[in-house]
């Protein structure tokens, strides 16, 4: 592959892929990685010393690919990362509890609910956890057994 850029187009170019590969293959062991991802992470990181940009990749005899240093994964543009992974956090959890009480209305007071009144049940319940989570974060989230609330 031959690719013409500067080395900051590089480097923003590598940052592509490393997000993009981490999204994709992030979760899954090394034996279940989408392969195309992954492969093209690599023939990324093998060109970033042509680049000038070698500080940040290195190859490990050990895992026998090109791997990114830690001065690469304390990059500021890992910030973008963090703050992605923190937006997906709170939507899902406001999103997972919200479901989870309007489902609860339904199977315990109105089985015959319609999926419309349902749907607006949730988003009611999604308003509700989000002005709490902006408000006190987790502060006031707790577990909370079944056979401890039933008593």
């Amino acid at each position: 592959m031959k690719i013409e850029c500067t080395k900051e187009e590089f480097k923003t170019l590598m940052d592509l892929v490393y997000a993009g590969n981490l999204l994709i293959n992030g979760p899954r062991s090394k034996e279940e990685r989408v392969a195309q991802y992954a492969d093209m992470e690599q023939v990324i990181y093998k060109m970033a010393n042509s680049f000038g940009l070698d500080g940040l990749v290195e190859y490990s005899e050990e895992y026998n690919e090109y791997m990114p240093t830690h001065e690469y994964e304390e990059d500021e543009f890992n910030n973008y990362i963090d703050e992605y992974d923190t937006s997906v956090f709170w939507d899902e959890l406001v999103m997972r509890l919200a479901r989870r009480d309007a489902l609860n209305y339904a199977g315990d007071v109105d089985q015959n609910i319609t999926k419309a009144a349902l749907k607006q049940m949730q988003l009611g319940f999604e308003e509700k956890y989000e002005e709490e989570i902006e408000a006190n974060g987790i502060m006031n989230l707790k577990i909370v057994k079944l056979e401890d609330v039933e008593k």
